[in-house]
């Protein structure tokens, strides 16, 4: 005697099972936002000249991308325009006065911009020095770049690897 069905089986239809497209997408969703947020761009963000060769530090805090003023060797850099050779330093003064003229412009230039464009200018410079830079030409230009209302001054180091 063969088993009998019962009649809830017997009117069920064979159907195949489909994957619920909406969660599927649901999921993905949430796994892309998950991965946009946590996505770390705190690469290289400044480049240095193949003429300078940063010190090492131990601070963790990451760049901002601000003006940058780059000692290297031999000259003085600001973006990729050379404004002198260290040779031409003055020995007397602290005042450098082609980086002085091209600081004073470019904070010029940035005030303008916060008032027409409301871009906000936040007086802060990054130093790159060769590690074996003498400490009066930094000095040098720490003071030049204070007194062209560049007062927030940072210098940029390696992270040193514990």
């Amino acid at each position: 005697m063969a088993y009998v069905p019962s009649r809830r089986k017997k009117h069920l239809s064979m159907e195949k099972d489909e994957l619920n497209l909406n969660s599927m997408m649901d999921m993905m969703t949430i796994i892309l936002l998950f991965l946009l947020k946590t996505y770390s761009t705190t690469g290289q963000i400044m480049t240095p000249s193949e003429d300078l060769k940063l010190p090492f530090s131990a601070s963790n805090e990451q760049p901002k991308k601000e003006l940058s003023v780059s000692v290297t060797r031999h000259s003085i850099i600001i973006g990729n325009d050379i404004l002198m050779d260290l040779k031409d330093l003055p020995q007397e003064e602290n005042l450098i006065n082609p980086l002085y003229a091209r600081l004073t412009q470019l904070s010029r230039q940035a005030q303008e911009d916060e008032i027409r464009y409301g871009k906000p200018f936040n007086h802060e410079v990054i130093i790159q020095a060769d590690e074996n830079t003498p400490f009066q030409v930094l000095v040098k230009v720490l003071y030049t770049c204070g007194q062209s209302e560049y007062n927030k001054l940072r210098l940029l180091t390696y992270q040193e690897s514990f």
